[in-house]
Protein backbone atom coordinates (compact mmCIF):
# COMPACT_ATOMS: atom_id res chain seq x y z
CA UNK A 1 0.00 0.00 0.00
CA UNK A 2 1.37 3.56 -1.06
CA UNK A 3 1.36 6.69 1.36
CA UNK A 4 1.35 10.35 0.29
CA UNK A 5 3.62 12.50 1.65
CA UNK A 6 1.66 15.74 2.98
CA UNK A 7 3.95 18.97 2.93
CA UNK A 8 3.35 20.80 6.11
CA UNK A 9 2.10 24.39 4.93
CA UNK A 10 1.95 27.24 7.12
CA UNK A 11 -0.94 29.33 8.00
CA UNK A 12 -0.94 33.02 9.30
CA UNK A 13 -4.33 33.49 11.08
CA UNK A 14 -4.72 37.89 10.84
CA UNK A 15 -5.82 39.24 13.90
CA UNK A 16 -9.61 39.69 13.89
CA UNK A 17 -10.18 42.76 16.60
CA UNK A 18 -9.55 45.16 13.50
CA UNK A 19 -10.91 46.26 10.74
CA UNK A 20 -8.95 48.36 7.85
CA UNK A 21 -9.96 51.86 8.06
CA UNK A 22 -9.28 52.80 4.21
CA UNK A 23 -11.48 49.44 3.20
CA UNK A 24 -14.05 49.93 5.21
CA UNK A 25 -14.62 53.66 4.18
CA UNK A 26 -14.56 52.96 0.56
CA UNK A 27 -17.00 50.15 0.45
CA UNK A 28 -19.94 52.25 2.52
CA UNK A 29 -19.15 55.49 0.69
CA UNK A 30 -19.42 53.06 -2.81
CA UNK A 31 -22.41 51.32 -1.13
CA UNK A 32 -24.00 55.09 -0.19
CA UNK A 33 -23.25 56.37 -3.47
CA UNK A 34 -25.24 53.16 -5.35
CA UNK A 35 -27.99 53.40 -3.12
CA UNK A 36 -28.37 57.18 -3.92
CA UNK A 37 -27.99 56.08 -8.01
CA UNK A 38 -30.80 53.50 -7.51
CA UNK A 39 -32.94 55.81 -5.18
CA UNK A 40 -32.62 58.43 -8.19
CA UNK A 41 -33.68 55.80 -10.63
CA UNK A 42 -36.41 54.74 -8.57
CA UNK A 43 -38.20 58.41 -8.61
CA UNK A 44 -39.21 57.38 -12.44
CA UNK A 45 -40.78 55.07 -10.97
CA UNK A 46 -44.43 56.01 -10.03
CA UNK A 47 -44.90 54.00 -7.31
CA UNK A 48 -41.73 54.45 -5.51
CA UNK A 49 -42.07 57.99 -3.31
CA UNK A 50 -40.19 57.07 -0.24
CA UNK A 51 -37.19 57.39 -2.76
CA UNK A 52 -37.58 61.38 -2.59
CA UNK A 53 -36.83 61.55 0.44
CA UNK A 54 -33.51 59.77 1.09
CA UNK A 55 -32.29 62.31 -2.27
CA UNK A 56 -33.25 64.85 -0.27
CA UNK A 57 -31.12 64.14 3.06
CA UNK A 58 -28.32 65.38 0.39
CA UNK A 59 -29.58 67.80 -2.56
CA UNK A 60 -32.14 70.46 -2.66
CA UNK A 61 -32.67 70.07 -6.75
CA UNK A 62 -35.57 68.55 -8.26
CA UNK A 63 -35.31 64.94 -7.15
CA UNK A 64 -35.26 63.82 -11.17
CA UNK A 65 -32.93 65.95 -12.77
CA UNK A 66 -29.04 65.37 -13.42
CA UNK A 67 -28.19 67.80 -10.50
CA UNK A 68 -29.68 65.84 -7.86
CA UNK A 69 -27.84 62.67 -9.22
CA UNK A 70 -24.29 64.47 -9.39
CA UNK A 71 -24.98 66.75 -6.16
CA UNK A 72 -26.42 64.11 -4.33
CA UNK A 73 -24.13 61.17 -5.41
CA UNK A 74 -21.18 63.12 -4.19
CA UNK A 75 -22.65 63.89 -0.95
CA UNK A 76 -23.92 60.41 -0.51
CA UNK A 77 -20.58 59.03 -1.07
CA UNK A 78 -18.49 61.48 1.07
CA UNK A 79 -21.30 60.43 3.61
CA UNK A 80 -20.34 56.64 3.19
CA UNK A 81 -16.81 57.74 3.65
CA UNK A 82 -17.03 59.50 6.48
CA UNK A 83 -19.40 57.13 7.95
CA UNK A 84 -17.55 54.07 7.11
CA UNK A 85 -14.55 55.42 8.34
CA UNK A 86 -15.67 56.20 11.73
CA UNK A 87 -16.53 52.91 12.35
CA UNK A 88 -14.01 51.00 11.88
CA UNK A 89 -12.08 53.52 13.30
CA UNK A 90 -14.32 53.03 16.70
CA UNK A 91 -14.68 49.75 16.38
CA UNK A 92 -10.84 49.50 16.20
CA UNK A 93 -10.64 51.88 19.43
CA UNK A 94 -12.70 49.58 21.16
CA UNK A 95 -11.24 46.15 20.38
CA UNK A 96 -10.02 46.04 23.95
CA UNK A 97 -13.29 45.09 24.98
CA UNK A 98 -13.03 41.79 23.63
CA UNK A 99 -12.59 39.04 25.91
CA UNK A 100 -9.46 37.07 25.91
Amino acid sequence: MATAQVPQTTIKQRSTSHIGVVRLAATTGAAAGLIFVLCWLGTFISFASPTHVYISLFTDAETQSIQALVEGGIWSLLFGLLSGGMIAGLYNLFAGLDRR
